[in-house]
């Protein structure tokens, strides 16, 4: 008796391979998701096949899963069921979780204090714009815009609107983070923007992408 008890503790089958597979691809198809939700640059947009077929993979993998089920409900239900609940959450975090949206709001509250400390600089008269429009930033705050360390000033009717850069793909093809004083959105024309997605990070604060013609 003590024996067959002995058996029974210490057997744990192993964990299925299907199951060992599934976790490591799920693993890279979540991380490539999110590299290229996170990038907006038109640089990234070679790897937009590769997602497009691993996510035919996923479908092959969660139908592969299905099949499994049956022919391992002798090592019990929950373990059989291990690969396609494995497959089924890569499938809804692809597909449900918004990276982009997490990681602009992330690196706007990281650095929002260095954001506004810029503008205050700016409306002080500190940091004065050139003719078109264009401030080089002190060396301590270029990291804020990928313009080389330059942000965009336009003012009109005692208003100001300045624009830091994150992302930038030619001409008329940028995105960053906008900051108006009257807390209005981007309008048609600022900045020599066509703007394609407008979202508010707090009042005055906005993340914006700009997709115009291409050439």
């Amino acid at each position: 008796m003590n024996q067959t008890l002995f058996i029974e503790d210490s057997y744990r089958p192993d964990f299925p391979s299907l199951g060992l597979f599934s976790t490591w691809f799920g693993a890279v198809l979540i991380g490539l998701t999110a590299v290229l939700q996170l990038s907006q640059s038109r640089s990234q947009l070679w790897a937009d096949p590769l997602v497009d077929g691993l996510q035919f993979l996923l479908v092959a993998l969660l139908l592969a899963s299905l099949i499994y089920l049956p022919f391992r409900t002798d090592r019990g239900v929950k373990w059989a069921a291990l690969p396609l609940v494995i497959n089924l959450g890569t499938l809804m975090i692809v597909q449900l979780v918004p990276f982009a949206d997490l990681g602009e709001a992330w690196r706007f509250r990281w650095r929002i204090s260095q954001y506004e400390g810029v503008v205050q600089m700016i409306e002080a008269g500190e940091l004065l714009p050139g003719e078109n429009g264009v401030v080089t930033l002190p060396a301590g705050y270029q990291h804020l815009s990928v313009d080389n360390g330059r942000i965009w000033v336009e003012t009109a009717g005692g208003e100001t609107a300045v624009f830091f850069a994150t992302e930038q793909a030619g001409r008329g093809n940028f995105a960053g983070y906008l900051y108006r004083s009257d807390g209005n959105p981007p309008q048609p024309g600022d900045f020599g923007g066509s703007w394609r997605y407008v979202a508010q990070q707090q009042p005055n604060w906005y993340f914006c992408i700009s997709q115009g013609a291409q050439p």
